[in-house]
């Protein structure tokens, strides 16, 4: 019992001196993340769900960026490539880092394959969603990225296939990107 005492004691005594010692450490010059952010998803790009995004900062709480991508959702191979603009808020005022919420606009081109096979669908359609994320801004000069979020898209338009899917989700499962 005396052992343990003297032990937890050492341990806050080594606590108490490193963070005494130590407040210029936390008190560091923050650097401000690069204004501009190109980034993918390397692993939803192994199993062919392609994206592509570039983010450009407005203000230090807002984002505006353009994203595209491609994917192929269901067995009969119906393909979605979209192509939307977005907006983003930052409340911690140090975009594109942090917590973020924000809307997006654009379109997607669905095309459908019908069974039994025949002629090739293609609509284009309007896409209108939602996103929620976090990113981190990392390194000697935060221009390294990482983030992570999930939305939606809700695509607006006329699909003559009724299997085809009016919704689709925007997964950002692990971002990595570059600023610059």
């Amino acid at each position: 019992m005396i052992r343990t005492n003297r032990v937890f004691m050492a341990f806050l005594a080594a606590t108490i001196i490193v963070l005494s010692i130590a407040p210029g450490a936390w008190t560091a010059e923050k650097v401000t993340p690069p204004a501009n952010v190109i980034s993918t998803n390397p692993i939803l790009d192994i199993f062919t769900w392609y994206n592509l995004e570039f983010e450009h900062r407005i203000r230090s709480n807002s984002t505006i960026g353009l994203s595209g991508s491609y994917v192929n959702l269901s067995d009969n191979d119906d393909t979605y490539a979209q192509f939307t603009g977005f907006y983003r808020y930052y409340p911690q005022n140090d975009a594109p880092a942090g917590f973020f919420f924000g809307g997006r606009l654009g379109i997607v081109d669905v095309n459908t394959k019908s069974d039994p096979p025949a002629e090739d669908e293609s609509t284009t359609l309007t896409a209108v969603g939602i996103d929620i994320g976090y990113g981190w801004m990392i390194g000697t000069t935060r221009n390294f990225s990482i983030s992570v979020g999930i939305g939606g898209v809700r695509l607006f338009g006329s699909v003559d296939n009724e299997d085809t899917a009016t919704t689709l989700p925007t997964i950002r499962f692990v971002n990595l990107g570059f600023g610059f």
